[in-house]
């Protein structure tokens, strides 16, 4: 699929409509969700599988979609596990080189609670070696890096986008295209998935697919249904 369009014209990207949509989707087949729910945190349990299983809750969440039957087994599917093992060494590659800058700004605070002789010599510390600025510079750097890779896993699973390095780029250049909206939709879409927490816990087998299911809604919307209106 070429996603020259949307790339070059951009898109609506409407937060309401994916999560209402979402919410339909996922009343379509709750128990077979639910039960995917609990299979993908078991194989996440399998080293480097975690990301492996979200890709195929997608596969999930597009059959059920097409009104297609799903299986149990359909979670454990392999087919990608190479793409995603580079795309895991791509993750601890990247935060490894984010991490730096903090790490350096420690040292002086390492150094000053060692040799110092008070807490007045560990704020200096923290001050000379720019802390606070770092931090925020942090954060700001992590939300750039996770909207960065909003597209990655849908473009690997669903449109068999077998290069991470090709998966990345096109994900980077359709997400700066609303990289607001894409950062806002990813905090509701958080909230709801974490709401399950307070029913004790149990709640979030029904709130992550609620989540997954939203996050999919986006996914089709942009890189298939509007992406085939721009070419019309």
């Amino acid at each position: 699929m070429n996603f020259d369009l949307i790339i070059n014209r951009g898109y609506n990207f409407n937060i309401g409509k994916y999560v209402s949509d979402g919410f339909e989707l996922f009343k379509k087949d709750i128990g077979g969700f639910i039960v995917a729910t609990i299979l993908a945190i078991v194989m996440s349990i399998i080293p480097f599988c975690g990301l492996l299983a979200l890709g195929n809750f997608y596969k999930i969440c597009r059959k059920v979609d097409a009104g297609e039957k799903v299986q149990a087994g359909d979670i454990f599917d392999f087919t990608d596990f190479w793409v995603y093992f580079k795309f895991m060494i791509l993750l601890f590659v990247a935060i490894f080189i984010l991490m730096i800058p903090i790490q350096v700004s420690m040292v002086p605070m390492i150094m000053a609670a060692k040799y110092g002789d008070g807490t007045g010599d560990v704020g200096t510390a923290l001050f000379a070696g720019g802390m606070g600025v770092w931090m925020i510079l942090f954060i700001l750097l992590i939300f750039a890096f996770a909207i960065s890779f909003y597209f990655v896993q849908p473009l690997i699973s669903i449109y068999r986008v077998q290069s991470v390095r090709k998966a990345y780029s096109l994900s980077w250049k359709i997400a700066k295209k609303n990289f607001f909206m894409i950062l806002i939709f990813s905090l509701v879409v958080g909230v709801i998935s974490e709401l399950g927490i307070i029913a004790c816990g149990i709640g979030i087998i029904f709130t992550i697919p609620i989540g997954i299911c939203i996050k999919y809604v986006s996914f089709k919307d942009i890189l298939e249904t509007q992406n085939q209106k721009q070419g019309l």
